[in-house]
């Protein structure tokens, strides 16, 4: 039975040719000439023609030589051409990290991590795009991301869902509104729902919230839905109503005009996860940036620099 020809003949075929000489070829592939005369004679045997006219002199081809060499050095560049551009593409993913993540992960969480792991990693440069939640799942699912960063949207056979942290919701309000007279944690007791904007289905904060009890017992009809959060907290400022945040996305502490206060009976937690595919692995890169989140986000997050 023959044996397979596989690329390795063809490179020895090709060395060979080039250099009409089985020990100048022998040399450059580094074989000795005894297997490099093994390699060819199979390829001959295998196409049942003769390749090289052999002298004590001289190695020549033949005609059938000279017609495999053209196809010969055309399949070896092909295949060569293409490992270096898997190659290349594999390293520029492992370069640049996307990860698909929240809105208040984004501007409260992110830049901290980014910044701690760009010191260990220069080489490895992360780009965030945010999103909602429905928006974060559906770029993990389109390949767009490795990962990203949520609460469970919808629970997705596709995905896998690796817990990260949770922060604790809280009610948002302007400074001289009446519920901000008091400080410390907020009843949910004192909602009014005729007041309360709440973000819309497409979020993560939605969905958060529609799994407490109290929540849907106490605010059926809410006032109104927002899409953008950056829109919620403009109505708040101008008086329109009140909303509910988790910890992550109320304002900032240098904001004058809101206030936060942690809602408590019962305190409720939105629980942000690290979203992959299920069942496939992460490049190099994006691994590294999965393992460093893991480690530097703690398990709940509390920001106490504002009341």
């Amino acid at each position: 039975m023959k044996s397979a020809i596989n690329l390795r003949h063809l490179r020895a075929f090709v060395a060979v040719a080039r250099d009409s000489s089985f020990t100048r070829a022998a040399e450059r592939l580094l074989l000795s000439q005894s297997a490099l005369t093994v390699t060819v004679r199979q390829l001959e045997e295998h196409l049942g023609v003769a390749l090289f006219n052999r002298t004590t002199r001289q190695v020549m081809l033949t005609v059938d030589g000279e017609s495999l060499l053209i196809a010969a050095e055309r399949i070896i560049g092909d295949f060569d051409r293409a490992l270096a551009e898997v190659t290349e593409t594999a390293k520029q993913r492992q370069g640049r990290v996307p990860i698909a993540v929240v809105p208040s992960v984004a501007t409260r969480l992110m830049p901290p991590l980014v910044r701690g792991f760009h010191e260990i990693y220069p080489d490895i440069r992360i780009t965030l795009r945010d999103d909602n939640g429905r928006g974060v799942h559906r770029q993990v699912l389109d390949h767009d991301v490795e990962f990203g960063i949520s609460n469970v949207w919808r629970p997705y056979p596709e995905l896998e869902f690796t817990p990260l942290t949770s922060d604790r919701f809280g009610l948002v309000c302007r400074r001289d509104d009446p519920l901000a007279r008091e400080e410390g944690p907020f009843n949910w007791a004192g909602i009014d729902q005729k007041r309360l904007f709440i973000m819309a289905a497409d979020t993560g904060f939605y969905t958060a919230l529609q799994d407490t009890p109290e929540f849907v017992e106490r605010c059926p009809t809410p006032a109104g839905e927002v899409l953008a959060m950056v829109t919620m907290l403009d109505m708040v400022r101008a008086g329109l109503g009140i909303t509910l945040l988790p910890e992550l996305a109320r304002p900032a502490a240098v904001e004058s005009e809101l206030v936060f206060r942690r809602l408590t009976n019962p305190a409720v937690h939105r629980h942000l996860c690290l979203i992959r595919r299920r069942n496939e692995a992460l490049s190099q890169g994006a691994r590294r940036v999965w393992d460093y989140i893991r480690a530097q986000v703690p398990r709940e997050i509390e920001l106490t620099a504002a009341p």
